[in-house]
């Protein structure tokens, strides 16, 4: 990323995203899109993603958190930034994220949906919306699209 900082980044992964779309995709299947998306995205600019990382565990909360991905440049420098997607505004997603934010990392909240967000989001993390469309069927699950330039 030319610009460092929580705020780069967050621009720069929305800027990727405004150019991907998809259609009739079930949720599953949205997820999977965008954790690839992200990973594409990532890699493109020098860094490494791994998925489903372990926070260290709190005293508080006998069991560890993870977060869908974490991202550290190739060269070692600069700070890991760690990702969240979602479509719900999930408040262990926040936690995670807030969480990794107290740790350094840059803390990214991808989330896929038109409904707002309910929650209060913390200076510490950047939320990226992708405005997804739902479509329900008649027999199997619904089916989202995205189209370019529908995230903010």
């Amino acid at each position: 990323m030319p610009n460092t900082g929580l705020d780069a980044a967050a621009h720069s992964l929305r800027t990727w995203l405004n150019s991907q779309h998809f259609t009739d995709l079930t949720a599953h299947q949205v997820t999977r899109f965008l954790t690839d998306s992200t990973t594409q995205w990532a890699d493109s600019l020098g860094y490494n993603a791994q998925r489903e990382v372990w926070l260290p565990a709190e005293p508080e909360q006998p069991r560890p958190k993870r977060l869908d991905l974490q991202l550290k440049h190739r060269s070692g420098k600069g700070r890991l930034i760690s990702i969240e997607i979602d479509r719900s505004s999930k408040l262990l997603s926040l936690d995670k994220l807030t969480k990794a934010a107290e740790l350094g990392d840059h803390a990214l909240w991808l989330r896929w949906s038109r409904e707002p967000v309910r929650v209060s989001i913390p200076p510490t993390v950047r939320l990226i919306r992708a405005h997804v469309l739902r479509r329900t069927v008649i027999h199997g699950p619904d089916r989202y699209s995205l189209q370019v330039e529908s995230c903010g």
